[in-house]
């Protein structure tokens, strides 16, 4: 039996990928984006804090950096933001992330929340709303373990 690729991997990261790359409905959704998107994940079971940045263009997207190190991460907690490298910038602890996969929280426990954070041109972002409920709906489909 395939162990399932535990969420918040490279290997977990790769298969999304992989599943965006195939899924008409985010392609069609990203058709017009040319953004990059920065996420990162505070106290994984592996005990690291990670950084990732995906390149979103024209409906394909790719992973631009992925970033790991043990945690408390200086380097991956303290990273400036900045609005010319991404269009967003959001951070949870992996528990938040877990519970948002689950769908155990919805955008409303989202905005409320002091553990998830979300930088950036927020206006832009609605714009893209529907390519990132996408990704997170697929997200949410794929096999995984946590």
């Amino acid at each position: 039996m395939t162990e399932l690729a535990r969420y918040w991997t490279p290997e977990f990261t790769d298969s999304y990928i992989e599943a965006l790359n195939k899924d008409a409905t985010f392609q069609s959704a990203a058709k017009s984006m040319r953004e990059s998107i920065a996420l990162r994940c505070l106290d994984t079971p592996d005990k690291t804090d990670c950084y990732l940045v995906y390149a979103i263009d024209r409906g394909r997207i790719s992973v631009a950096e992925w970033t790991e190190e043990p945690s408390p991460s200086s380097a991956v907690r303290n990273r400036a933001f900045s609005k010319r490298d991404a269009l967003a910038r959001t951070t949870a602890p992996y528990d938040f992330w877990m519970r948002l996969d689950k769908k155990e929280v919805g955008v409303i426990d989202v905005i409320m929340s002091p553990d998830y954070r979300l930088e950036g041109a927020k206006l832009k972002v609605l714009r893209y709303l529907r390519v990132f409920n996408r990704m997170g709906d697929l997200a949410s489909e794929l096999p995984k373990s946590y």
